[in-house]
């Protein structure tokens, strides 16, 4: 018998419900058996299904939170001792990276769908960009500075994991 969805190919199996012929490429493995994919009812899950009015919220809430948390501890930094000023830049990136997954992930009712890891990175990056250019003093790449950066970006994607 003939495939029902590939007319080229013989097969011998059948929906366990329907009792159409299917082939290999076409049968979906359930618990009650092979079935074809209308009757195995293919779904997406639903934590990973995200509709357009949460994307475009996400957007919104990546590009304004990475934009304020840059400019605010931009201006901040002038308050700042200059005997702790070596921790400042890696507190404020880590903190950035984290209240930018966590507003992301808030807004889209902590949705995990794979565009939000890149919205997450962007808003980050948005932050860290902002930071650097508003900042009075010139940023000190150093060895704690590259740990805070690495840390804010994990912390931005880790709602999305």
């Amino acid at each position: 018998m003939q495939c029902v969805l590939h007319p080229n190919t013989e097969t011998l199996l059948r929906c366990s419900k329907c009792e159409k012929a299917i082939c290999d490429r076409c049968a979906v493995q359930t618990p009650v058996g092979t079935r074809c994919p209308e009757c195995a009812n293919v779904q997406k899950i639903p934590t990973y299904v995200l509709p357009k009015p949460q994307l475009t919220q996400a957007i919104v809430v990546a590009l304004a939170v990475g934009l304020v948390l840059g400019a605010f501890f931009g201006l901040f930094q002038n308050a700042i001792p200059i005997r702790i000023i070596w921790i400042y830049g890696p507190l404020v990136f880590i903190g950035s990276g984290y209240v930018v997954g966590e507003a992301i992930a808030r807004v889209t009712n902590r949705k995990r769908a794979p565009v939000l890891q890149g919205l997450a990175m962007g808003g980050y990056a948005l932050a860290v960009v902002a930071y650097v250019i508003i900042s009075p003093e010139p940023l000190f790449i150093g060895f704690y500075t590259l740990v805070g950066l690495a840390v804010g970006g994990a912390l931005a994607l880790n709602p999305f994991r």
